[in-house]
Formats: C-alpha cells, structure tokens, sequence
C-alpha cells in the first residue's frame, strides 16, 4: 500500500491518496450538462473533410471531433486574473503546487438583509449571498491550522445554493458578499473554489467587484503580484458525504493561453500522521 505525507508547519499529516474527492462536474456534449448565462450548451460535432469523418460509428476510422465551449459558462473552470484585467494573463502560465493544503467549509445562504454584509456593485435586498458569519463559523469546525486556508473550498446549501448539472441562467443564484472576499485574504487565501457559476452576481452591473477585490485589481496600476499568483475555480461541485476540514488539493488545467480553462480540483484528506506501518 502506497503512504504518501506531507510536512506542513512542522507538523506531518497523511495524505488519503486511495480516497479522492472529485470536485470537477461531468460535461457531456450530448446529454445534460451544467450552464449559466444564458450561454446555451457546449457541442461537439465529428471532424469532416473530403472522405474522412471522424465518428465510427459513421464508417470513419477513428473518433475526432471539434469541439464548442465556453469556459465560464459550462462546468468546472479555474480562472485568473486576466479574466477581468486589461492585460491578458494567461491562466495556463499558472502552476500551482503538486499539493496544495486546503480547507473545505460548508456555508449556508442568507439574504443580504438578514446578513448584515454588503456588496459593492449592483444587489438587492433579498439577494443571496455568502457571508462572512456562515464562513467564521464553518472555519471554527473545520478546526484546521491556518496553513491550511491557503486554498479554500466553499460548499453552498440553501436558496440560490448549488445544484449539480443545473441551468442557472437567469436565476441570480448567491454570490460573495464584499465582506466575506476580505475576510477570505486575511485568512491567506491564494486559491478559491465554489460550487456556484460565479463569486459575483449573475447580473452585477458590469462591475465584477468580488472578483477585482480578491484579485486586488488596480485600474490604474493593473494587477498585484499577489494578485497574479491568485486563482479562483468555479462551477465545482463538493459531494455531500466530504466533510469539513483540512485537506491536499490537486489543482490542475490546460495549458491555455486564455483567462481560464476547464479544470480538474480533486482534494485528499489530511490526517494527522501515523508513524504505525
């Protein structure tokens, strides 16, 4: 049996290498799929050209087919900050650590109101949001060694929450209140996974202001080095029997050079090492 650990703060955790949380959602080009904006579906058609298909099925030789997304809008993707900056930052010239200590807290929704937070672009009162309330009180049970914030994994339940291979154009779902981005970096957080389309509103004016605060984007000035070093990974979708607590992310995607491409985060669980064989 393979034992894999990993030394973090001084102290030795054992990584679950045999029982892996997949966080990626399926996209299937030819049956149901995750969606938002109003994007429509992402296809895939066989290859074509003079006497070659590219489908068995059709008498070609081989299967090759040209495909149609968009990353935003059609399952899990890991963005950077070229996605809302002038200057175009590839995020495949990003590589994150083998392993990443992370965190995964589950949050309930609240409406704006209720939560006492805010939002500095466009909102209501009845919007959903994730608070900074529900994000201290989750962190309090995951119990975790701060080293472990460096990636954070959000799991949402309640209305405007996450569901799995859903169409959420037009539905507002919740969104990050301003608040909770800033306490997300001070508790270090280089790396954010959620299971909703986007840490913004669907409809936020144009304005995009969760994704320039947790960036750190200067109009003027352009990106932080920080900043640049940042990812935020969406549309993911947290099993419901992963409990909190502390973890290893995989945190892998194509070498795009684009503001974000279709990803792949599967996350380990952390335990405390054992020195018995």
């Amino acid at each position: 049996m393979m034992r894999l650990w990993v030394e973090l703060g001084g102290v030795r955790y054992e990584v679950d290498a045999l029982s892996p949380v997949e966080l990626a959602q399926p996209l299937n080009f030819y049956g149901e799929q995750p969606q938002a904006f109003g994007l429509g579906r992402a296809q895939a058609r066989a290859v074509e050209g003079g006497d070659f298909v590219g489908d068995v099925r059709r008498g070609g030789s081989v299967n090759c087919e040209s495909i149609e997304l968009i990353a935003h809008g059609h399952g899990t993707h890991t963005e950077g900050v070229g996605h809302i900056s002038a200057e175009r930052v590839p995020v495949g010239d990003l590589a994150p650590d083998p392993l990443l200590p992370a965190v995964l807290l589950r949050v309930t929704t609240r409406s704006l109101a209720e939560s006492g937070d805010s939002s500095q672009g466009k909102s209501a009162p009845d919007d959903r949001v994730i608070c900074t309330a529900e994000l201290r009180a989750a962190l309090s049970r995951a119990d975790v060694a701060p080293a472990f914030c460096r990636a954070i994994v959000i799991a949402t339940s309640g209305q405007g929450a996450a569901a799995p291979l859903r169409d959420y154009s037009a539905t507002n779902p919740a969104y990050l209140s301003a608040e909770a981005v800033a306490w997300l970096l001070e508790q270090g957080c280089e790396h954010l996974l959620i299971d909703l389309p986007s840490i913004d509103r669907e409809d936020d004016g144009g304005t995009t202001p969760a994704h320039r605060a947790y960036f750190e984007l200067d109009a003027d000035a352009g990106p932080t080095d920080a900043g640049r070093r940042r990812t935020i990974t969406e549309f993911i979708d947290v099993p419901k029997p992963a409990c909190e607590g502390a973890y290893f992310l995989s945190l892998r995607f194509a070498r795009f050079v684009l503001d974000a491409s279709p990803s792949r985060p599967i996350l380990y669980r952390a335990r405390p090492f054992d020195e018995t064989p």
